[in-house]
Parts: structure tokens; sequence; C-alpha cells
């Protein structure tokens, strides 16, 4: 076997070469028909699934006919190399992964950046657990600096509401499930001609919590949500649009659905419980205009505010433990983009980023009825500025070379308060995190079925400063940067009645940023001066007929500290696989769908092995498991009735573990409902 260095030296190799393959043929390539479309994500009709070469997957969501995806569980199950572990408390302690880049739940920046159409979220914490009110999920891995005003390394995702009608139109879903589950949501929108339009979503859903607590009689993680989606377009001139948007969230649940290790899954033995509530609302103003020479401008201001109050939670560890938590968070955000002529052979786009934002919290932690060993609080402020732009060289129809740079600088000041155990304790920190990020990539035609793209570029997750630790020397930690290759080639077969993309990847990562409680007192971020990250994805769809779909998705990531020295015991753990990383995700789903009348799809999801320490420690690993779900039903051009059920074997699993409490969080057991559809 080669030495790890060498091996990653060779994948890297391996991907340059098909970059500069790509680079060497311009001259020579030979011209393919002018109506290839070379763009990220083209949404296929009637196949739910969309995939390219670049490594952007599309995902619709149709919510009369899927499961409810009422979790970030269901869209992870869709696309390779995307793993959510929710947190059961809104996105507050959760996982967003992708590509072996995971956040870091309470510090920090995001790994993966969410838009909801054009409203950025600013902290992995804020983002709702529903997902209603859009049509369609996209998701763009790898640093995404000349595409987006928000991007970290991982990548984003962006939801986007349904496409605009050419009538007026109105839909009515209710649905029931077990754990007494109930949703009910109403869509409306307006035509889509003419110089405005409208669209407005609310939704409701709530279920009783699947852990019961013996001692009390009660469920502890129940979860009750409502959400509110409207956007309004208005057209002052042919190629000019305005657009207002605003999304509100509020959810009002039970504790975070923590077990001890090694005992049942769903039931607890506790004197009390906790709650969590949090409330949020965002708002987002653009405005499109278009210039001389088919050039155009476009500018975003948004803003959201997110609150978490309170977030309290009960354990039993011995002793027993109470937490609470107090936070809320601010951000305005301005994007600025300059278009050219999209269809020159030379054009490009040129944008600016600003950014302003406030977090400020409290925490108390205390042995219940004894005494607190924690009672602290901070204040943020964050300031990020980007210029970026990029440039694309069309020679010809076969032939895309892209060359783009983002210059950004994050600006964080912080003040942390300590009242216990050390009174009048103050840290007062201000960081400055600053890069210059190219990427290149090269798109080739080969034919007018097939593709081929590779790229290299770079990210930057910026630093910041931890607040569950009164040790100076751990609160600052440093920015992560990565430099990602990635190759990729898609085809289609069979006219077009399959569709393949394959891709492969790897990531030069310094200072990863691994967060958790490395102590009983001290919870903080440390960094892995080296680390890497390989794997691949494979994404495939098949119509053997016009009513039947065949999708597979799977998606490889090994995640590796080359050089990491653990902060307080000074144990070199070099070589550990990288936390809360699964080894692998893949998903295979046959529907079958003739567009009125019956339809059945039926659903097999894995998910790899976990580590949620990086010292690899068996009891904070969770083994790799299997998810069977399936829906059916019967739809007319009015109504649509659904049956659903999910982990039909009732498969027991952590979704989330969390080793400085020893507890875990059990995925979802076997769940069953029905719901029915009415357009009006």
């Amino acid at each position: 076997m080669f030495p790890e260095r060498n091996r990653g030296r060779a994948f890297r190799a391996l991907i340059l070469c098909l970059a500069a393959r790509a680079a060497g043929q311009v001259a020579f390539s030979q011209a393919v028909p002018s109506d290839i479309v070379q763009t990220p994500g083209i949404v296929v009709t009637g196949s739910g699934l969309s995939f390219d070469a670049s490594g952007a997957t599309r995902v619709a969501i149709e919510p009369e006919v899927d499961t409810p995806m009422s979790s970030w569980d269901g869209l992870g199950r869709s696309v390779a190399n995307l793993h959510v572990s929710e947190s059961g408390a809104g996105g507050y302690g959760g996982l967003f992964e992708m590509r072996g880049l995971a956040n870091t739940p309470y510090f920090g920046e995001p790994s993966v950046t969410v838009y909801f159409a054009d409203i950025p979220l600013p902290s992995s914490f804020t983002y709702p657990t529903g997902i209603f009110g859009f049509g369609s999920a996209a998701v763009y891995r790898g640093p995404e600096g000349t595409e987006f005003g928000r991007a970290t390394d991982g990548g984003v995702v962006e939801f986007t509401p349904p496409a605009p009608a050419n009538a007026a139109a109105a839909e009515i879903i209710a649905g029931a499930g077990t754990y007494d589950s109930r949703q009910l949501s109403a869509t409306a929108q307006t035509s889509a001609s003419g110089s405005a339009d409208a669209m407005v979503a609310a939704e409701y859903d709530a279920r009783n919590g699947y852990i019961e607590n013996q001692l009390l009689g009660v469920r502890v993680d129940d979860q009750e949500n409502e959400d509110l989606f409207a956007r309004a377009r208005f057209r002052p001139a042919k190629g000019d649009e305005v657009t207002v948007e605003v999304l509100q969230t509020r959810g009002r649940d039970g504790a975070q659905p923590l077990v001890p290790l090694g005992g049942p899954l769903f039931d607890v033995s506790r004197s009390m419980e906790g709650v969590t509530d949090l409330d949020s609302w965002g708002a987002a103003l653009k405005g499109s205009f278009s210039l001389p020479n088919s050039a155009t401008v476009s500018t975003v201001t948004s803003y959201t505010d997110w609150r978490m109050n309170p977030y309290r939670d009960y354990l039993v560890l011995p002793p027993p433990l109470e937490s609470v938590t107090l936070q809320d968070q601010k951000s305005w955000n301005e994007e600025v983009r300059l278009g050219t002529d999209p269809l020159a052979a030379v054009h490009g786009e040129v944008g600016a980023w600003l950014s302003k934002g406030t977090t400020d919290n409290f925490s108390g932690r205390s042995v219940l009825g004894l005494y607190p060993f924690e009672v602290s609080s901070f204040g943020q402020g964050n300031r990020s500025g980007a210029l970026f732009g990029e440039v694309v060289f069309e020679p010809d129809s076969a032939w895309q070379l892209t060359a783009g740079l983002r210059a950004e600088s994050d600006a964080k000041d912080f003040v942390r308060r300590e009242q216990v155990p050390t009174p009048g304790l103050v840290y007062v920190g201000n960081g400055r995190y600053d890069a210059l990020l190219p990427r290149i990539a090269a798109s080739w035609a080969e034919s007018a079925e097939s593709h081929v793209e590779a790229s290299v570029a770079m990210g930057l997750r910026p630093g910041g400063f931890s607040s569950y630790t009164d040790n100076p020397a751990f609160i600052p930690f440093a920015s992560e940067r990565s430099t990602a290759y990635s190759a990729g080639w898609e085809t289609s077969l069979a006219s077009k009645a399959v569709s393949l993309a394959v891709r492969a990847f790897y990531d030069d990562i310094s200072n990863l940023q691994i967060e958790r409680s490395f102590s009983a007192a001290d919870y903080f971020v440390a960094t892995a001066p080296r680390a890497h990250s390989a794997g691949g994805e494979v994404e495939g769809r098949w119509r053997p007929a016009p009513e039947w779909t065949l999708s597979l998705v799977a998606g490889l990531s090994s995640v590796r500290l080359d050089s990491f020295v653990a902060p307080l015991s000074g144990k070199d753990e070099s070589g550990n696989d990288a936390p809360n990383v699964p080894l692998y995700n893949a998903g295979v789903e046959a529907t079958y769908r003739p567009g009125k009348g019956w339809f059945a799809a039926g659903q097999l999801t894995a998910v790899g092995r976990t580590h949620f320490d990086e010292i690899e420690t068996p009891r904070y690993t969770q083994a790799a498991y299997a998810l069977a779900g399936l829906r059916m039903g019967y739809e007319t051009t009015r109504w649509t009735v659904t049956v659903y059920g999910d982990n039909l074997a009732n498969a027991g699993y952590y979704e989330l573990i969390i080793p400085g409490v020893n507890s875990g969080e059990p995925g979802a057991p076997r769940s069953v409902g029905a719901r029915v559809a009415i357009k009006l």
C-alpha cells in the first residue's frame, strides 16, 4: 500500500490530469450541435432528481405525493454525500455535512450554507427543521465563492419556490399519522402573467415525542411548528423585476431527545423535562434590471432575526444535570451582481457581498438542587465583505473554460463574561480572517449525450471564538482553509432513458475545525493542522417506461486527520478519522407514476459507519444502518391521496451522539401516515 500522503498526491494528480486534458484539447475540439445546454441542475420533467458533472444536484419537492419532507433527513436520503444529523431542537446542535466537511454545532460558521429563496441563513443552528413552500432544492458541492455571496468551504443548499403558474392556483394538504402526527398546509399563487404576481405558503405540523419519560409518564421530544413564506414580484418594465420575500418560522418543541448510551432507545427516567422555543423571521428585497448589450444588474438586501428563548434540557449521567441556554442572532446582508451578455464567447459576472450581524448568548449549567458549575454569557459582532467574479470563455459550443476569484475579509469582536465558577472573569477577543480564493474549471461536451468537467477551487471557513470554556488559550480558533479538486462525467444513454453522473473529489484541508467536549468542563473548537477528504459520488436515473423511474445515489467520503494532537491530553491522534462524517450514504428508489391513477414508490437508504469523536471510540461510533420507506396512493387532476411509511423495518440507531454527556439521539422509529391534497 502507498503511504497516505502519496495516495493523496496520486488522487490530486488524476484530477489535475483530467483538467489538463480538457484545457489542452480546446484548439482541436470538434463542434457539437449548438442546442447543448450546460446549465447545472436542469430539472428533468417527471424525474424528481437531476444532476450534472460539476457536482450540482436538484431534487423536486412534491408535497402531494412525497413522504412528508418535514426534516432535512428526507433531502439527505436523495443526494449523494449530503448528510444531516438533526438535533431534535431545531438546528441547534445539529450537523450538516457535505463531502466530509461538517459544521461545528454551536460555534463558528457553517460548512454548508443555506439559502431560502434569496434569504441567506447565517448559521447552521438557524436552519429550520421544516421544508415547506418550496418547489425544489438545489445542492452545490464544494466552495461556491464565485457563485454565492454567502459561501463557505463545504457547499450550498438553495431552496427555490415553485415555478410560476399560468393561472391562479391554490392547494390544501392535510395529513395524520402515528405518534399523533398531524400536518396542515395551504399554498396559493396568482397567475405569473402581467406586471405582478404573488405566492404564499403556510403550514402547521406537530407530533408527540418518540421518547417516553417512564417516571413522569410524558413524551419527551414533542414538536409543534408554524411556518410561513410569501413572495411578491413586480415587473415595472421589460427585463426588470422587483421581488419581496418574507420567511417566518416558529417552533415549540420538547427537550432535545437524548437518551443514555447503551440503554433503551425510547425510554428515559428522570424527574423533569425541558423545552426548546425557537422564533425566526427573515426578509429580502431583490431588484433585477436589464442593461444595454444584454447586461444585467441585480441587488439583494436581506435581514434575518433568530431567537431561542429558551433551550432547556435535563440529563441524568449521574449526577442530574440541567442546562439552560438563551441565544439570538441578527444579520443584515447586501449582495450586488453585474453580469455581461451570457451568450457572448467571453462573458462573466462580478459581485460584492457585505454582511453585519450580532450574536448574544446566556448559558447556565448546574447539578440540579445542589450548585451551578457554569454561568456565562457572550456577545459577538460579525462583519464580512467579499468581492468576487468569474470570466467564462466558450471558444465553441463544446468547450467552456472558467476562471474566478473571491477576495474575502471577515472580522469578529467577542466578549465572554463568567459568573460561575469565576465571578467577574472577562475575556475580550478580536479576530480577522482574510483570504484570496481562486477557482478554475474546464468543461467539455464530448458529444450531445456526454459531458466532462474538472475544477480546482479554494474555500474558507472563518475562524472564531468558543464560549463554553474559561481557558483563554482554547477560546479563539483559526480559519479552516481547503483546496478542493473535483472531476466529473455525466452522460445519457438509450435515447436519454438512462442518465448517469460520476464524480471524484479530493480536499486538502488546513485547520480542520472540530468541536466537542474535550473534558467535563471544556467544550470548544480545536483544529487539526492538516487533514484531507477524498471520495466520490454516483447519481443515476433510468426510465425503462414512461411511468417507471429507477434512481440511484451513492456517496463515499473518507476524512482523515493527517496531523492532530489532542489539546488537553497532548496525545498524537494523527491518522484517525475526523468525527461527524458518515463513511458513505446510498439510496435506491423505484417509482411507478403514470400521471393519473394509482402510483407507488419504494425506497431503501443506507448510512455508513460514523465516528462522533476524533479517537474513534467504539461507544461513540454509530454502525452502518439501512432504512426502508414506501409511499403509494391515487392521483387525479384535482386531488391526491397518499399513504406512506418510514423506517418500515423499525431499525434502531442513533441520529446523533454527544460524547460529552455520554448520550445519543435515537433515529425516528417506524412511522406511518396518510395525507390528502386538494387543488382549488
